[in-house]
């Protein structure tokens, strides 16, 4: 599968507007994915995936409102790179990459390299930098 920019942006708008993010794998993700974080671990399949994604209300990690906004692009045969800017917008105190309260909203620069098995995504490889509130 070569999945274009067009086709990353609705993955995109679902990913940012699905509070339950179950359709969202089953219309992208391979039953069997891995997804690494540089953070939270390594997650394999639908049931831990999805459970990370939905560990709060309106999609978010413990607490966590999390937006996608896709900077960069780049597709080659079955592997798509992506440069994503990540907004958390925090819907309570919570501890996710660091401790938030509700109300604050911080930011992520990533890079999450995308792998195809029968067009679904079988595996994801994310690397994330925090940005500095001082900068």
């Amino acid at each position: 599968m070569q999945m274009t920019r067009d086709e990353f942006e609705d993955y995109e708008n679902l990913f940012n507007n699905s509070a339950d993010k179950d359709a969202l794998f089953d219309r992208y993700y391979d039953p069997d994915v891995v997804f690494i974080h540089p953070y939270k671990g390594t997650f394999k399949g639908k049931d831990s995936l999805v459970g990370f994604w939905n560990s709060a209300n309106n999609s978010g990690h413990a607490g966590i409102h999390e937006l996608l906004h896709l900077k960069n692009f780049v597709t080659a045969e079955d592997k798509v790179a992506v440069e994503l800017d990540i907004e958390w917008r925090c819907m309570k105190d919570t501890n996710y990459l660091g401790a938030r309260k509700r109300g604050d909203v911080f930011w992520g620069k990533c890079a999450a390299f995308y792998e195809f098995t029968n067009d679904k995504i079988s595996r994801v490889q994310i690397y994330l930098n925090l940005v500095d509130e001082s900068d």
